[in-house]
């Protein structure tokens, strides 16, 4: 008992407390000195993952001044073609970290720092972490200007509110509802309702259906099409936020699903966590959103879903029907201010047969919750435990009529099947002909192109780590990446030198610029592939010819080289 208590005191309670301190003591101040409106919201469904945050616009601008949202010290700093590009990381006294993504540049005093850790690690990208107190900032102070860099859609503020230590996402929503306007109900597009495989049954099929429902009033919507079921099913619908004073479409913050009144399933999106976020891929339909790029929400958790957003779900969002009858079926979706949509609609529970399910010829049966081991002719895949979200029966199949590639084509799965994590796919090369064995890679031969893997060569087999499923082959890259010099004239009235790179197989792996034989920063957009250097008297030295040489690498070791004099 004295254990217990103990126990309760120095680990819970602080817990508690610290969650309340969290949220009823932070004062968060707006990042941007202009008027809040968003064009994406936290919890909105994106390819692979959750949105993490709120983006700010920024009146379709770069170079707005942004500043610290409470005072703190800047712990991390982040500087990347993709992803968030030019990222600035803030710690709280509060316990929160704040994120801001997608930056123009630094403040000078922060930029100061960052191009020092450039030219030591001779590397446009760099991600550094700096010790507490060694960069102070006080709430509202300059610290960077807004952007577009990275794998940003066009000139925005992505700002993330994160817990320090466990760096899992708060929705930062609840911080500025003084400051965003929203009396706007969600908009529902359809709604789908799916049989499950050998279990159930709708209108005679074993293949989902789809809805569209008829809006009443604001906020209310009834389908008025029939549909008879029997047995398992569940439900999933298509539908999107909206704000005042924009077009733009959001995620879902709530969204409950009710049967003859009775809660049989619900979410909340609040705190997510990295390790999870791809399980987004679960609460989709995926095989929709590959084929139709549409996001249907589904009611059905899989067991091997860990997404900690499920507030009421009775057996898995499964609901059995059983009886002839009529089941009254109700969503209600809200957004964070409270406002909501209701959906009424009627299954009608009636007896019919359930198509039968034979276990597919050439497949293997996959649970969920083990190591999965295929073992062929010339290959070797491991899925660790956590791959899969629920038990699958995978499509298996081996093709060796393709004579241009250089090993026969695998067919591991289909597309549309989700994988969570990593696994190890290892191929052997049946034509092991070339001399630099590093230009062998791996192909997902998709529907819609090609997915390069590059990994590890040893005694005739690649060995590579992907996170898809589909059809995989081996092949080479023995071509170099391309430069192109981009008004090369222009270089030294500008003094900004300009190229593009490109690689048509493996992709880039890295790139290096020097002037007269030092290295040079160029900073990289990888939604244009141009590289750019501003050139400065401080490292180059004004008036009289300067000799550049600029580098690409792609990821199966092909190199290329440009060589050019100009004036500056």
């Amino acid at each position: 008992m004295k254990y217990s208590l103990l126990f309760l005191f120095f680990c819970i309670i602080p817990t508690y407390l610290s969650n309340i301190y969290a949220k009823d003591t932070i004062t968060i101040k707006s990042p941007l000195k202009i008027p809040l409106l968003l064009s994406g919201n936290y919890g909105e469904l994106r390819n692979n993952h959750f949105h993490t945050g709120l983006d700010f616009k920024t009146q379709g601008r770069t170079g707005l001044p942004i500043y610290a949202a409470d005072k703190g010290y800047v712990s991390r700093i982040s500087v990347s073609p993709y992803g968030y590009g030019l990222a600035l990381y803030i710690d709280h006294p509060s316990g929160i970290t704040t994120v801001y993504g997608h930056l123009d540049r630094f403040a000078p005093y922060i930029d100061k720092i960052v191009k020092q850790k450039q030219y030591e690690e001779e590397s446009f990208s760099v991600n550094f972490y700096l010790k507490k107190d060694e960069l102070k900032v006080e709430q509202g102070q300059l610290v960077a200007y807004s952007g577009n860099t990275g794998s940003s859609g066009g000139p925005h503020l992505h700002f993330e509110m994160r817990h320090t230590e466990s760096e899992n996402l708060i929705n930062p929503a609840p911080y500025f509802k003084n400051k965003l306007v929203d009396t706007r109900c969600p908009s529902v597009r359809s709604v789908a309702i799916y049989p499950v495989k050998g279990k159930g049954v709708i209108n005679g099929s074993s293949h989902r259906k789809i809805a569209t429902p008829t809006i009443i009033t604001s906020g209310k919507y009834i389908i008025n099409d029939t549909f008879t079921a029997w047995g398992d099913i569940y439900f999933g619908i298509k539908a999107y936020d909206h704000m005042n004073n924009t077009s733009n479409i959001y995620g879902i913050y709530s969204l409950k699903i009710f049967v003859d009144n009775s809660p049989i399933y619900s979410f909340e999106i609040n705190d997510l966590s990295f390790d999870v976020n791809r399980a987004v891929n679960s609460l989709i339909d995926y095989a929709d959103w590959k084929n139709n790029k549409s996001f249907y929400m589904r009611s059905y958790v899989a067991p091997g879903n860990q997404l900690p957003i499920y507030t009421n779900v009775i057996d898995r969002g499964i609901f059995k029907i059983q009886q002839e009858k009529d089941y009254q079926i109700r969503y209600e979706l809200s957004d964070i201010y409270g406002n909501t949509s209701v959906v009424n609609m009627i299954i009608k529970g009636r007896k019919q047969d359930i198509p039968d399910t034979t276990f597919p010829q050439n497949s293997y049966h996959l649970p969920y919750h083990k190591k999965n081991i295929i073992k062929g002719k010339g290959i070797y895949w491991e899925l660790p435990q956590g791959a899969l979200y629920e038990d699958i029966d995978l499509k298996y199949g081996y093709n060796n009529e393709y004579s241009e590639y250089f090993s026969p084509v695998y067919t591991l799965g289909e597309e549309n099947i989700p994988l969570h994590t990593y696994t190890t796919l290892k191929i052997q090369i049946t034509k092991d002909t070339i001399q630099d064995k590093k230009q062998y890679y791996v192909a997902r031969l998709g529907k819609k192109g090609e997915s390069a893997f590059c990994g590890n060569y040893e005694n005739g087999y690649i060995t590579v780590s992907v996170r898809d499923l589909g059809r995989f082959t081996v092949k080479v890259d023995s071509i170099p990446p391309t430069i192109t010099p981009l008004t090369p004239e222009k270089w030294g009235r500008s003094g900004r030198i300009r190229l593009r790179i490109g690689d048509t197989q493996s992709g880039i792996k890295s790139f290096r610029g020097e002037i007269d034989g030092k290295f040079v920063i160029f900073s990289m957009d990888g939604k244009t592939s141009i590289a750019q250097h501003t050139l400065e008297t401080s490292r180059t030295v004004r008036g009289k010819k300067h000799s550049l040489h600029f580098e690409v690498i792609d990821s199966c070791g092909n190199i290329k080289q440009y060589k050019k004099e100009f004036y500056w």
